[in-house]
């Protein structure tokens, strides 16, 4: 088994942990994060150290580092953190699912997360420190580039790109040959044929609220 080494101690590293856990080839040592730590500090039952002191502590000729961490300031803050960890000279661990589809010269970068159900199409390119949760299809010969969360559900058609560090929210659909400008956010739902340039948003609103509570509904309703 691979030393791996993880950074981040929050909700998305709980996940990214069971991932690794149940179905990689890497067997995690220990977590590290930015900031002041005490010496007996631990996180899921393994060290926590300070980022500071990681490379003493857990060299990089001897363990691998994933950044387990949210698109905080729009994916900026894991894109510091990637670059920041290369500079420590660590080699970055990508997690690919086995459950996962990957096709004919499908290529998947360095800290990237590919989750369950996830169906890569022939030629299809993902950059570095890329996550994409479960379910996502990535058509033919499409290309996500770095820094991109892709949020479960999605759909990205055959040639499209992604550009860096966009937000792809869940159940986002993008056409066929669509490029999307890097630093964009794709709300929940949206459906995208068109290119759109650098920091676009795009929102779908809501379903509407119906005019009678859940107790009313019923009364009218076949769910009885």
């Amino acid at each position: 088994m691979k030393k791996l080494l993880v950074f981040g101690a929050g909700k998305i590293a709980d996940v990214m942990s069971d991932y690794f856990n149940r179905d990689s080839d890497y067997e995690i040592s220990a977590y590290t994060c930015e900031g002041v730590l005490g010496t007996d500090a631990q996180y899921r039952g393994l060290p926590l150290v300070s980022f500071e002191d990681a490379t003493r502590l857990f060299p990089p000729d001897r363990y691998f580092l994933h950044i387990a961490v949210g698109y905080h300031q729009l994916n900026r803050l894991r894109e510091r953190l990637f670059v920041e960890a290369r500079g420590k000279g660590y080699a970055l661990a990508s997690y690919v699912s086995s459950r996962c589809w990957p096709g004919q010269n499908a290529v998947v970068g360095e800290n990237c997360f590919v989750a369950d159900g996830v169906s890569l199409e022939a030629g299809a390119r993902i950059g570095d420190n890329v996550a994409l949760w479960s379910n996502v299809v990535v058509g033919h010969h499409a290309e996500i580039r770095d820094h991109c969360w892709v949020a479960a559900g999605t759909v990205i058609g055959g040639g499209s790109v992604v550009g860096e560090r966009c937000f792809l929210g869940l159940n986002a659909t993008v056409g066929n040959e669509v490029k999307i400008g890097s630093d964009s956010i794709l709300g929940a739902r949206t459906l995208l044929t068109r290119s759109v340039a650098s920091k676009s948003v795009l929102v779908e609103r809501d379903t509407e609220l119906f005019r009678l509570d859940s107790d009313q509904f019923l009364r009218i309703s076949k769910l009885r």
